[in-house]
């Protein structure tokens, strides 16, 4: 998938997507901070509109693959140490891993 290229200024949720944000605000800003915001929105509204535990996979999912991909693009723009480029990738894997195992199992 090719990437947009242009003089126009884009918005802060393209600049992530396209990993044009620092790491650290990747990371900790999107992934982490607005995660959990989103995260307690979802469980909110799927507690207020009486859905089951297993409905909030269909809103997190999204969300996850939108972060996931917008902080490894990230690392792969990081000029700083590689070691916290590679400690971003490996987090990556391991949240993917951990919530396919929760999905199997039902958690």
């Amino acid at each position: 998938m090719a990437r947009k290229t242009g003089s126009k200024k884009e918005n802060f949720f393209v600049n992530f997507w396209n990993g044009q944000l620092s790491l650290p605000m990747s990371y900790w800003g999107v992934g982490v901070g607005l995660g959990i915001i989103f995260g307690v929105i979802i469980g909110l509204f799927t507690g207020i509109m009486g859905m089951s535990d297993d409905a909030m996979w269909g809103f997190i999912i999204p969300f996850q693959i939108y972060t996931f991909v917008g902080i490894w693009r990230s690392s792969d723009r990081y000029k700083g140490p590689k070691f916290w480029a590679i400690l971003a990738k490996i987090a990556i894997v391991l949240g993917v891993l951990s919530n396919f195992g929760q999905m199997i199992a039902g958690v």
